[in-house]
């Protein structure tokens, strides 16, 4: 065995970040997956962000709201093991791949569904995309620490709806190992941006608030106008800082005592942070807190943290020569299993790449691949 999942046939039906993320995880993991698109393609495909959700897939471009190409999709669900697909509500059935139709031809079958806001409830007919959620949920306030919003450019709530997905399907795998029966894997964007927030959510009379302005736990500008962030998270990083400051009266200094005690006396321990850091280049910070066991980062752009050592080490930039677009550098695998490594299965597809290849490994013959492109049920390279 090479892979983790190894001999798993996955059908992605899903579009845009989500579940397109979700099943190239399960790609990574070594199992096969073929991403059945509209005669147009995956919404996303224009975007540069689409190769970063859809390496190591197979593509097939599948008209289904024919007879015929609906037919395609019930005949891959016949041998599949999971389906993944992120439609509203209720579109899925219309299309006839619904889990109703899907696992009546094939019990087995895993059938995941990523929405925006659940298959059920007051919100199931929204459309939602991440930054709404991220304005719902709180998120977008609390970047803003009391100011005006911030939008967190990283599409946070779609990556963990793809993790949780993908955690769900490993876990009915995994169940269906013992019981032989498939099952429904849910989760949405909403259920996502809750679990994000999981410390935040606790609530209880007296709660003390971690929101405001930590004075260990931020950025500081060096004298050379670079920014960091210093992030002692416990009281041992806290002496350490002192020590390394040469400052053991504001270690014992009774309002600087605990983590709680340091924001209520924020507006006496920053200004003294602030003017320290602002007496040395951001280099020689950086150096004399590692020294001393402080964390602390620079604050620089993805190119230049992929462009570091740990990137180089851990082979997570991987280049490919891609037909569209040339030489591509996409994410390298971020999980690593010491027996069964993970699957590069090379660069996204383009679309419709492996129609006719999918197509005659499910039985159709040469003469009836070239009549369903010539009436534009299917797409791809070769037809």
């Amino acid at each position: 065995m090479n892979w983790a999942l190894e001999g798993v046939k996955v059908i992605d039906l899903t579009g845009y970040i989500a579940g397109s993320y979700a099943a190239m995880m399960l790609a990574d993991l070594g199992a096969e997956v073929i991403k059945v698109e509209s005669l147009e393609g995956d919404s996303f495909r224009e975007l540069p962000g689409f190769f970063g959700w859809n390496r190591g897939k197979r593509s097939i471009s599948v008209n289904l709201k024919e007879g015929d190409g609906l037919a395609i999709v019930h005949r891959l669900a016949t041998r599949a093991d999971v389906l993944m697909e992120n439609m509203r509500p209720g579109v899925a059935d219309r299309l006839g791949v619904g889990e109703a139709d899907l696992r009546a031809i094939n019990p087995r079958l895993i059938y995941c569904s990523v929405t925006a806001f659940g298959s059920e409830g007051p919100d199931r007919d929204r459309p939602g995309f991440d930054p709404l959620l991220q304005a719902m949920a709180g998120v977008m306030a609390l970047q803003g620490f009391g100011g005006p919003p911030q939008y967190v450019r990283i599409a946070i709530t779609d990556y963990y709806a793809a993790a949780l997905a993908c955690q769900g399907v490993l876990a009915a795998l995994y169940v269906r190992e013992r019981t032989g029966r498939g099952q429904r894997v849910e989760t949405s964007l909403a259920h996502a941006v809750l679990a994000l927030q999981s410390g935040n959510v606790a609530d209880f009379p007296g709660r003390p608030s971690v929101f405001r302005d930590n004075p260990i736990y931020r950025l500081y500008q060096a004298g050379d106008g670079q920014y960091f962030f210093l992030a002692c998270g416990n009281q041992s990083f806290w002496l350490n800082l002192c020590e390394a400051l040469g400052r053991p009266d504001v270690a014992a200094d009774p309002r600087f005592g605990s983590w709680l005690s340091r924001l209520d006396h924020r507006e006496a321990l920053i200004p003294v942070l602030e003017a320290t850091f602002k007496t040395k280049p951001c280099d020689e910070w950086l150096a004399l807190l590692t020294s001393h066991d402080i964390p602390c980062a620079r604050v620089q752009t993805l190119k230049e943290f992929m462009a570091g050592p740990f990137v180089a080490h851990h082979g997570m930039a991987r280049r490919y020569e891609h037909p569209e677009v040339g030489p591509l550098t996409l994410m390298g695998l971020p999980i690593s299993l010491s027996d069964t490594p993970g699957r590069d299965g090379g660069p996204p597809p383009t679309l419709g790449q492996h129609t006719a290849d999918v197509l005659k490994e499910l039985g159709y013959s040469a003469a009836a691949i070239e009549d369903l492109a010539a009436r534009g049920i299917i797409k791809g390279e070769t037809l």
